[in-house]
This record gives C-alpha cells, structure tokens and sequence, in this order.
C-alpha cells in the first residue's frame, strides 16, 4: 500500500503531530509513504528523509493561489498511478481544488481528515468572512461527495468540514503514551537550564503563537499570578506570528526575567515534567494533542471550555470560560498551593485511562490501517 499524506508539515502544528505519529506506526506494518506539504515551511525534510519519506512542495495558498492551485493540478497529472490512496489533512474546507484534482486526475482513493473546527485563523473581515464562508460550504459539498473516507478527529470537526447531515468517522489522535510518563530527572535538568528550583511555580504554554491559540490571555494570567506569587515562571513553547508582539509585551511588563520563550523542541515529553501547571486558553480547536499529552505527563491542565470535551480524559484537566480570568487565577492558586503532589503516580493513572479510552497510537494508527485495507479491498471486488 502506498499513500500519499497530505498537511502542513511545520512546527507547533497538531496536525502535523498527528501525521508524523500516525505514519510512524503505519510504516512499520509496511505502508509506503510520500508527503505534500503546502504550508511552504521545510520544517520536518530532515525528519521525513530520514525515515526514508519522499516530500513534494506546493505554493502555499495565501501566497499565490493561482500557482497554489497549478501546483497541484501539474502534480497530480504527474502521478496519476502512484498512489492508493492520497490522504489530506485540513482545517477547513474552502481550499477544495486540491482534493478536486486528486479526484479527477490520479487513480487514488480520496480521505479527507478535519483538524478543527473553524478557521486556522479568525477573519475579521466581514466582507472577506462572507465571501470564504460561501467559498467553504461549496467545499464541504464537495469533499463529501468526492471523498471515499472522510475522517475528523472530534464530532464537532467532522460536521465543519462535511456538514452536520453527513456522517463520517472519528479517528481519536492516538499518542505514544510511554514516551509523555512522568520522570524526576528531565524536570531537574531543564529547571537547572533555566536557572530554578524546585520550589519556583513553572506555568507552561505550548503551541503555535496565532490568535487561535489566545496566548496573550495566558500572559495576563501568568501575570496576575506572578503579581501573588514572585516564585513563579513562565515557558512559552513555539513560534508563530505573534512571538514578536508577544515578546515585546513581556518587555513592556518588565517581566522579561521571568518568562522564558522556547522556540522549537523536540523534547515535548520532558518539557511537561517540568512543568507544575499548563495553559491551554484556545479559542477553538479541532481536538487538542497538548492537553492530551500533558495529561499523560501527570500535569494540571487549565484550559478554556471551548475545546472538544474528548480531550477531558483525566482528573488533571479542568475547563474554564475564557471571559472569568479571576476564576483561572483562582484555580491555579488552589492546585499550585498544594504543592508538592505525586507527579509519578497521576502520570501511571492517567496513562491507564487514556489508554482505556483508545488514544494509545498503536491502536489509533491499527484503526486506520483497517479503513484504507477495507477501502482498498472495496475496490478490488469490483
């Protein structure tokens, strides 16, 4: 079986998480894989020849469309016979042409996976929010009569990307549970980088740095409890648009020796060890791999009450409303204040329940592995 995996490839992305982990596990049972990215970021070439995956680029769309588009027209005439399947992974459905050309031009079978549940990026436009509002319920149409398999990873993210009347699968966002189990010696070792003891408060905020991700709300909040608290830290984790407006906050608070800015790690897993407390304010999302790993990590998680309620796997995650600040305040200081807790042992329970709950990525990835071996064999009988 050969696929080719279809996203944006770039860093801080769940999405890109999602694939990366997935397609891992789908190697080992003996899929080939090739990638397209059309984020027009390189950031995982080295990691994808290194497991032996060939990566295609695209224009990206909000560069240049219409060569976004030729890109992929020229692309698909080009292997019209390479692939059994070509699986594409989106946030929304506006940018359909893609899936259009695949359809018409190569011999695949078409999944569709939804990744969220509204735009990547707010619009404030309402002029421009009209017009790819319009643009986007022509792609919902059209990706769930052209797709073979169309796949979300939450209710809510299916009805956005196909419409509420059609019906599809959901796909949990399996994770490598062992690898996010809490240990006492990253936490150690990363604190000491930071030059902090056991005893400072460590707040963490993870993702990419955009407006969908609300981190300037984690600031104010940071912030209020550093004002309470002078022991306390923040670490923000990614790069995004608004690193240097957020950067520059920091400075105008004077708070610059007490937030830490991290751009890119690959050692997500000890980072959340070191952590005593997570923010996860999103405006939306499609699921939500952080909360979901730090979970695992043993880690309290706050987080807004407007994420997907799969994710609320384990007694370390609360929802909160976005518009009571005063109530994330107070809910940090109840959990921080009771310091120290048995990390090691909220970490084993709650890998025991995420797990029960199917979002172990052996069994997420086999699951797959099941759709395309049945769409496949479909074909053949007929």
């Amino acid at each position: 079986m050969k696929v080719l995996l279809v996203g944006d490839f770039q860093y801080g992305s769940g999405m890109t998480v999602y694939m990366m982990n997935t397609y891992k596990q789908l190697s080992k049972k003996g899929v080939k894989v090739e990638c397209v990215s059309y984020s027009g970021k390189h950031d995982f070439e080295k990691e994808t020849n290194a497991l032996g995956w060939p990566m295609y680029y695209v224009t990206r769309v909000g560069k240049n469309p219409m060569k976004h588009w030729i890109d992929w027209a020229r692309f698909c005439k080009q292997h019209k016979q390479s692939y059994d399947i070509i699986h594409f992974n989106f946030s929304s459905s506006w940018n359909f042409l893609p899936v259009v050309f695949a359809h018409y031009f190569t011999s695949a079978k078409i999944v569709v996976q939804s990744h969220n549940t509204d735009y990547s990026k707010p619009i404030k436009s309402h002029v421009f929010k009209v017009a790819i509002d319009t643009v986007n319920r022509l792609g919902r149409h059209i990706f769930s009569r052209i797709s073979d398999l169309k796949l979300g990873v939450s209710n809510e993210s299916l009805a956005w990307m196909f419409g509420k009347e059609n019906q599809g699968i959901v796909l949990k966002n399996g994770i490598d549970l062992r690898k996010f189990h809490f240990s006492e010696k990253p936490r150690h070792d990363l604190r000491q980088s930071l030059g902090l003891g056991n005893g400072t408060w460590i707040v963490g905020m993870v993702g990419v740095l955009t407006e969908r991700k609300n981190p300037f709300f984690s600031l104010k909040i940071f912030e209020e409890l550093h004002d309470s608290h002078l022991e306390s830290h923040l670490v923000i984790i990614g790069s995004g648009e608004l690193r240097e407006k957020l950067e520059q906050e920091v400075h105008q608070k004077g708070l610059d020796a007490d937030v830490s800015f991290i751009q890119h790690t690959d050692a997500m897993n000890d980072w959340y060890t070191a952590f005593d407390v997570l923010l996860f304010p999103s405006l939306f999302e499609g699921f939500g791999f952080v909360p979901l790993e730090a979970q695992a990590s043993g880690l309290q998680v706050v987080a807004s009450d407007q994420i997907p309620p799969d994710v609320m796997l384990t007694d370390s995650i609360v929802a909160l409303p976005l518009n009571e600040p005063k109530m994330w305040i107070k809910n940090l200081r109840s959990y921080l204040d009771k310091l120290p807790v048995k990390r090691n042992d909220i970490s084993e329970r709650n890998i025991e329940s995420i797990d029960l709950a199917g979002y172990s990525i052996v069994s997420s990835a086999a699951i797959l592995k099941q759709w395309f071996d049945k769409l496949l064999l479909q074909e053949e009988s007929i």
